[in-house]
């Protein structure tokens, strides 16, 4: 039997959207699975790894993602799933749904009246280029090397490139800023994304309430007024809020849970006090005054990353029992494991550092 496909979790009385079709070729049809509070907006799944795919594949599938959820969007608060998120069945979606309802009504309910816009700001690159060699510190520079015998070295050309560059820097940030600051005063909130050429000044996801774009767009105005009208604006959207909040869901390994605890040397089952100290014991124990530098770092890599297996699985299993110190257990059999669901609600960051807290 195929996996489920999700696409959004919406209120659970919300309508399937019409005519929305999926990211399964053969098996097109969109629906929902309701839980008490909360609903998934589904459909087959495509017996695809979306990790492995191709770049020109794995567009087509986020496209076709993508439009499922711009239709939910039409009718009911939405809020967007990762793509390539896939459960095993219906009842590990209804599962879900029921365990995640503290995690996903908040945001939910918070974000119903807003909808994401994306600006995208360039501008024409050889006139700045043409501007900036004309400025007088570069001019003078170029003036030096032309009247010097035997022409310009090649570190003198590395130079004039590097002082045109970090000029040319100093003009996209400050109107950058400018950008941001015009955009952070109409909208809730706002999320740089990557710049992809030396074209591109800003491109910005802002979350906007569904009565501000008039608003919106009469900044922007003012805002190309104020550049000379030398600047192209591009606003895409409305759009679902994926940048503010895309909501993931994993379920935890039970070998790596496993091993996990193994490293930590935990029993069956532990709180997250135990699991820790357990982990704090261990560092100790692998930081010898006279061990390799090479050893303690592995060791110490190994160790950490055993914790926060052990705490990203407690955060996804509701607790059962008490430990000696009366607080709740997790226990880590197979069973306990492969029952559990872990969710959560992620924001897109710039740069995406994948830093992880010290425990």
């Amino acid at each position: 039997m195929s996996r489920i496909y999700l696409y959004a979790i919406v209120p659970a009385g919300a309508r399937p959207p019409a005519d929305a079709v999926g990211v399964r070729a053969d098996e097109p049809q969109v629906w929902m699975i309701r839980g008490n509070a909360l609903a998934a907006v589904v459909g087959a799944a495509p017996a695809v790894d979306f990790h492995a795919l191709p770049r020109e594949r794995a567009v087509r599938y986020l496209l076709a993602h993508q439009r499922v959820v711009e239709s939910v969007m039409q009718t009911s608060a939405a809020l967007p799933v990762k793509f390539g998120t896939t459960l095993p069945d219906a009842a590990a979606v209804t599962s879900m749904l029921d365990r995640a309802v503290s995690v996903l009504a908040g945001p939910l309910a918070e974000l119903a009246q807003y909808v994401q816009i994306e600006l995208i700001v360039s501008w024409d690159i050889d006139d700045i280029v043409s501007e900036v060699a004309a400025d007088e510190a570069v001019a003078r520079l170029k003036a030096q090397i032309a009247a010097q015998p035997g022409g310009a070295s090649h570190d003198q050309c590395l130079a004039v490139g590097k002082m045109v560059k970090e000029a040319i820097d100093r003009r996209r940030d400050d109107c950058r800023r400018r950008i941001v600051t015009t955009l952070q005063s109409v909208a809730a909130d706002t999320v740089e994304n990557a710049l992809m050429d030396d074209r591109m000044i800003a491109n910005v996801a802002a979350l906007l309430a569904k009565d501000a774009r008039d608003q919106l767009d009469k900044r922007l105005a003012e805002l190309d007024k104020a550049f000379g009208e030398r600047l192209h604006f591009r606003c895409i959207g409305p759009l679902p809020p994926y940048s503010f909040a895309t909501v993931e869901v994993s379920l935890p390994s039970f070998a790596a849970v496993d091993e996990a605890r193994r490293t930590l040397s935990l029993g069956e089952s532990a709180g997250r006090a135990e699991i820790k100290s357990a982990y704090h014991q261990q560092i100790r124990r692998a930081h010898p005054d006279l061990a390799a530098e090479a050893m303690r770092q592995g060791e110490a890599g190994r160790l950490a990353d055993a914790y926060h297996t052990l705490m990203h699985y407690a955060e996804a299993l509701p607790p059962t029992g008490e430990d000696a110190g009366g607080e709740c257990g997790y226990r880590f059999d197979r069973n306990a494991v492969e029952s559990c669901i872990r969710v959560t609600v992620r924001r897109q960051t710039l740069p995406d550092a994948r830093l992880r807290a010290q425990p």
